[in-house]
């Protein structure tokens, strides 16, 4: 059970300012970085697509002929003889490295995004320069972490995966629990929500901002957990705009733009939580109309 005072609020309490994707003290940024993003993912996208069709292309190929009976000469043959095994190889390296710098890129503006709209609540008069100036030297120490981070938890899953199959060899009724783990990989993968904004706003030490990651969310973490959750389920929902469309430039584009959407309003959400758990106060416009309000 979660200890501590419960400070962070429900989803639908950061919904209608988490959803404004568009909106930031300077509007001009806001379009800026949703272009860029738009503009990495669907022309990323575009330049895998034809190490797609080649992978796709002589996997069938490979699995057309290895069809019927086989020897172990045969599959030396077919595999290692026709070429099409090392084109397949080839291809899929080229959209594992694609896919894996767009991701990387788009990591790195929703991060920008999120510094920006972190230090227009916090310091508005802070200008465009020092906000700049300040996410490009904490950008080392944020990759680095994030390297660290995703190698250490991703060796986790992978680690619980083989026990869970050994496991499951001795009780099988436990396989049922296989399809659960995607579930449970980003219902934990939310409790890390604060890692980026804690090196940022506090510069948190690499191996200490493990722990105080962790430490920010005591007395919060169901409620974490469900706001995420609950974004994830409003992206997933966006995107199947995308499922019945026809024309598949026109289908990634708009899977793309749903994408940067849920991007951005992922960063808003991760701010305004952050402001509640680590009990900073804004000092934004919207905030003084509120407390005006009252």
């Amino acid at each position: 059970m979660d200890k501590g005072l419960r400070t962070i609020k429900p989803f639908s309490r950061y919904f209608r300012e988490a959803i404004r994707f568009y909106d930031l003290d300077k509007p001009f940024v806001a379009q800026i970085i949703f272009i860029l993003s738009l503009a990495v993912q669907f022309g990323g996208y575009m330049m895998a697509k034809p190490y797609v069709i080649d992978l796709y292309t002589h996997y069938e190929k490979l699995y057309v002929r290895l069809e019927g009976e086989l020897s172990l000469d045969k599959i030396n043959s077919i595999m290692f003889a026709s070429g099409d095994y090392e084109v397949m190889i080839q291809s899929f390296i080229h959209v594992v490295l694609l896919v894996a710098a767009i991701r990387f890129a788009t990591f790195l503006i929703s991060l920008f995004f999120g510094s920006w709209y972190f230090f227009g609540l916090t310091n508005p008069g802070m200008s465009g320069a020092q906000r700049t100036l300040v996410f490009f030297s904490r950008l080392p120490k944020l990759i680095i972490f994030n390297v660290l981070f995703n190698v250490a938890f991703y060796s986790g899953v992978l680690v619980l995966i083989m026990v869970l199959g050994i496991v499951s060899l001795i009780i099988p009724l436990l396989t049922i629990f296989t399809a659960l783990i995607p579930l449970f990989v980003m219902a934990l993968s939310t409790l890390f929500v604060f890692k980026d904004l804690l090196i940022i706003e506090f510069d948190v030490g690499i191996f200490r901002n493990f722990k105080k990651s962790i430490d920010l969310t005591r007395g919060n973490k169901k409620q974490i957990i469900m706001n995420m959750m609950s974004l994830y389920i409003l992206g997933w929902l966006l995107n199947m705009f995308s499922i019945d469309v026809n024309n598949a430039l026109l289908a990634l584009f708009i899977s793309v733009f749903m994408e940067s959407i849920i991007m951005i309003v992922t960063q808003r959400l991760s701010v305004l939580m952050f402001l509640d758990a680590a009990s900073l106060e804004r000092k934004d416009k919207t905030k003084e109309k509120s407390v005006e309000a009252v």
